[in-house]
């Protein structure tokens, strides 16, 4: 029973170090520059909002935050660069809703996106919006679906690629309204949105900021936004729910994550000094005009919402039959 008791103590000693020791970590972090990756190519939307807030967090700590990209394979190798660091808080990586996904596009991944990446926080998320050729005979989603369910087949999509996330929201969007049409995938979100002004495409989607311009100059006609609620950027602008998908709801978002084996104590502090960053007013005003919604969430509440979007596409997938294997 002695024994039992002492050993028992041994071990609550022993926590209670690693505590400490893990507190330590966390009030001198950081103790060299931090490295936030981005696995898509400079100047993505995605980066530049990244620099954004590796800047105010320069700012903020007093040493560099610099930003190194790696990309390729639907940001599956930086992630991974990322899963194989150190898990001292210095090495993050920006992940977008493709991440929920990329064990279904990518099925031999050296690693468990979900297992060996832990969320931080999801900074931010935006609508994205439904244009369609200013020839193509609709002016509402409900007209579409009404075209498309008289021509099954006949109706040509475009996506931003292959197992992208366009080409999921699109399966999963069919799926709800019932309707056949043909997903013509491009290399990114630029040539899709050229390939609809072309009449290549009739239907497409594409950032606010983007595809503003061309919109007003009528060379394209906006049908939705793509999120549950309206844009405040576009508050007349109805959504896809509104017009015939009850329930969809395909949100753009970037959040970040680190080794998974970092320290609690690390990723609340990578936590709070991201979420400090992303709710400066300066970063607010530039990025309010396209309609993101700064967010900076708990750790816990990035979780559940990976999760559960993982979950998600993972039943659009097998409901679908939707390709996504590279």
């Amino acid at each position: 029973m002695k024994s039992n008791v002492l050993r028992l103590a041994a071990a609550m000693a022993a926590l209670a170090t690693h505590a400490a020791a893990f507190g330590q970590a966390a009030s001198a972090w950081p103790t060299k520059p931090v490295t936030v990756v981005v696995g898509l190519q400079p100047g993505a939307a995605v980066d530049i909002e990244t620099r954004m807030y590796t800047q105010k967090m320069s700012e903020h700590l007093g040493r560099p935050v610099v930003v190194e990209y790696k990309p390729g394979a639907g940001s599956t190798i930086g992630t991974h660069y990322v899963v194989k660091s150190a898990p001292d808080g210095h090495t993050a990586i920006m992940l977008t809703p493709t991440f929920t996904f990329s064990n279904l596009s990518y099925p031999n991944l050296p690693y468990d996106p979900l297992k060996d990446i832990a969320p931080v926080s999801l900074l931010s998320r935006r609508p994205s919006i439904v244009i369609v050729h200013p020839s193509f005979p609709v002016k509402s989603m409900k007209e579409y679906i009404a075209y498309a369910k008289a021509h099954p087949g006949k109706v040509n999509v475009g996506t931003s690629g292959a197992g992208s996330f366009a080409e999921l929201g699109w399966q999963w969007y069919n799926s709800i309204v019932g309707i056949n049409v043909q997903i013509i995938n491009y290399k990114g979100g630029g040539p899709a949105s050229t390939a609809l002004m072309a009449n290549e495409v009739q239907i497409a989607l594409s950032g606010i900021s983007q595809m503003m311009p061309t919109i007003k100059a009528g060379k394209v006609r906006l049908l939705a936004v793509t999120t549950a609620e309206r844009s405040k950027a576009l508050p007349d602008v109805p959504t896809m729910a509104e017009q015939g998908a009850p329930g969809f709801n395909y949100e753009q978002w970037i959040g970040v994550g680190v080794a998974a084996a970092t320290p609690p104590e690390l990723i609340q502090r990578l936590n709070a000094e991201f979420v400090r960053a992303a709710k400066t007013p300066e970063i607010f005003t530039r990025l309010e005009g396209d309609g993101t919604v700064i967010v900076g969430s708990t750790v816990e509440e990035f979780r559940q919402r990976i999760a559960s979007e993982s979950a998600r596409w993972r039943k659009v997938a097998q409901d679908t039959g939707a390709k996504l294997a590279q």
